[in-house]
């Protein structure tokens, strides 16, 4: 799954025929891929999502402590 994550990571995201370029580079079923494929995206999103999360998180914060105070 470390191949399909950083396959992920450089692409930026999930493209159709991943699973098949990556069985065709690596060898073995296409079918194996797919489910590597479904894996990997499911912790990418997920990484994804927290680190949306954690960046809107330190912008709101930075934005309440820039405003003045009456």
């Amino acid at each position: 799954m470390a191949v399909v994550l950083a396959e992920l990571r450089q692409a930026g995201g999930y493209r159709r025929g991943m699973a098949a370029r990556l069985a065709r580079e690596h060898g073995g079923g296409e079918r194996s891929w797919q489910r590597a494929m479904t894996e990997a995206r499911a912790q990418y999103e997920h990484s994804q999502d927290q680190d949306r999360g954690d960046d809107a998180g330190t912008a709101g914060t930075a934005q309440q402590t820039a405003q003045p105070t009456p």
